[in-house]
């Protein structure tokens, strides 16, 4: 009976030791799941980045092109309403604000060159009630 009680050790024993070797294993499964995870995590993260970064830079291009298109109009509005008001000889003041307005939004877009110049001009340029005188088309060329 000496050995019975032994045997009931080591089959313990064993049975420990094997309990024991599968939860390592199915732990060290675990943390390879959870390795693999973290990579592909990383890896769309890393795309994910790339994409955003790639539809900032769209975005500010379309910005510039917006901005220079403002840009475009704006003076060819300032430079239309200069050789209009001049011609005719006088502004409004509803006028003069609207031109004035139009060139802060252009100054503000920046390389104003050729336009700080001729708003410059424009502010030479005698300003009258808001009673508006068209004169006749053919007087103005």
């Amino acid at each position: 009976m000496e050995y019975v009680g032994e045997i009931v050790q080591g089959v313990i024993t064993l049975c420990f030791g094997i309990l024991s070797w599968y939860v390592k294993r199915h732990l060290d499964r675990i943390s390879e799941r959870e390795a693999q995870m973290q990579s592909l995590l990383a890896e769309k993260e890393a795309a994910m980045h790339e994409q955003l970064m790639a539809k900032e830079r769209e975005i500010e291009e379309i910005r510039i092109a917006n901005n220079r298109g403002t840009q475009a109009l704006l003076r060819d509005r300032l430079l239309q309403g200069y050789h209009f008001f001049k011609r005719r000889g006088m502004v409004t003041y509803g006028e003069a604000r609207n031109y004035e307005n139009m060139y802060e939004a252009y100054h503000t877009l920046g390389k104003n060159g050729i336009m700080d110049v001729v708003f410059e001009q424009f502010k030479k340029i005698p300003v009258k009630d808001d009673i508006v005188v068209y004169p006749d088309e053919n007087e103005l060329r």
